[in-house]
């Protein structure tokens, strides 16, 4: 949204750190690290791109594996402190970014452009845009990120692809 930039490269991060049913903000990491797995995500112009990878030798892991990742989708806690927390990884990828000349060069074609275009907006964020920015216009950023995931994150607006090889027949 334009009034709060970078706000879905900041749900993107949030998502990854506990759920209903998964609270422990480092579960999915664990789960995939204890079976030879990553994951990792990342926000484009239209679209944010979630992955994992994992080690499965057995249906129940890949079932667990896929349960964990798609409580993400269903149930994320976006709770306060790891939203406090999480805007200092914001922060520190906005200032690694700042050194890339790729980065700095995408953000000067984006600021060429017609500023009521979508693509124009400031998409990865940093801590003035989203704490300092949002408390300025009286906003809650937790409350604008849930609003933010109600709005955009539904079965109708998301694709999921499953790829899977077995390499015991091979």
């Amino acid at each position: 949204p334009k009034e709060v930039p970078g706000l879905a490269h900041f749900n993107e991060h949030m998502l990854f750190l506990g759920t209903k049913e998964y609270p422990k903000e480092d579960s999915f990491e664990g789960f995939l690290s204890a079976n030879g797995g990553t994951s990792n995500a990342y926000t484009a112009g239209e679209d944010t791109v979630y992955h994992f990878t994992m080690q499965a030798e057995a249906d129940e892991k890949f079932r667990e594996g896929l349960k964990r990742f798609g409580s993400f989708f269903s149930s994320p806690l976006f709770t306060e402190g790891a939203t406090g927390r999480e805007l200092n990884a914001i922060e520190s990828e906005h200032a690694k970014n700042l050194q890339s000349d790729n980065f700095r060069v995408y953000q000067i074609e984006k600021e060429r452009q017609n500023s009521d275009h979508p693509h124009s907006n400031f998409f990865t964020g940093n801590k003035r845009t989203l704490l300092d920015d949002t408390k300025q216009l009286g906003l809650n950023l937790r409350e604008e990120l849930i609003k933010f995931y109600n709005e955009h994150y539904s079965a109708n607006q998301m694709t999921l692809a499953v790829v899977g090889l077995n390499h015991s027949t091979q």
